[in-house]
């Protein structure tokens, strides 16, 4: 298994949308899958952003998986940037450490790009964000569901 920039990969976009859109696309009611799609190619193609990085694990040229790194991620905590997103691990490919690798590597470009912290939010994951270094950072109700914020802080890490 290898990870990529879905920009050496764009191909697998639409299999990627489609399995985020499926799995975290009934808490955007306004919004279809084509919708979901467009907004992520029009991001790609804008080459002057740093954000978003949308990385793609592959297996035999099949992605298995995939996270980001975006901007922002909760409407209502703005002043938090940036984030780790859309961490994704096809169901029958779980439990083989896939998604221990691409938070990894999310983390690594996130050290690229100099962030001091990077942020994320999970309702039921907590423990495995914890085993890769991850802290609780606040526990909310977001979009009617109860999540934990969690934080990675790089200096804290020395990293």
């Amino acid at each position: 298994m290898k990870i990529v920039n879905i920009t050496e990969r764009q191909k697998h976009l639409k299999k990627i949308n489609s399995w985020l859109y499926k799995e975290w696309g009934h808490h955007d009611v306004n919004s279809t899958e084509l919708d979901w799609f467009k907004k992520k190619q029009a991001k790609i193609d804008k080459k002057n952003n740093l954000l978003p990085i949308i990385l793609v694990a592959i297996k035999e040229d099949n992605p298995v998986g995939t996270a980001s790194i975006v901007d922002s991620d909760m409407k209502t905590h703005p002043e938090l940037k940036p984030w780790m997103a859309d961490v994704y691990v096809k169901e029958d490919q779980r439990k083989k450490g896939y998604g221990s690798r691409l938070v990894k590597r999310i983390l690594k470009e996130a050290v690229k790009l100099d962030f001091n912290k990077i942020y994320l939010f999970t309702p039921d994951q907590s423990s495995f964000y914890e085993q890769l270094g991850w802290k609780p950072y606040q526990k909310v109700i977001y979009r009617k569901e109860k999540v934990d914020i969690m934080v990675y802080d790089f200096q804290e890490e020395g990293s």
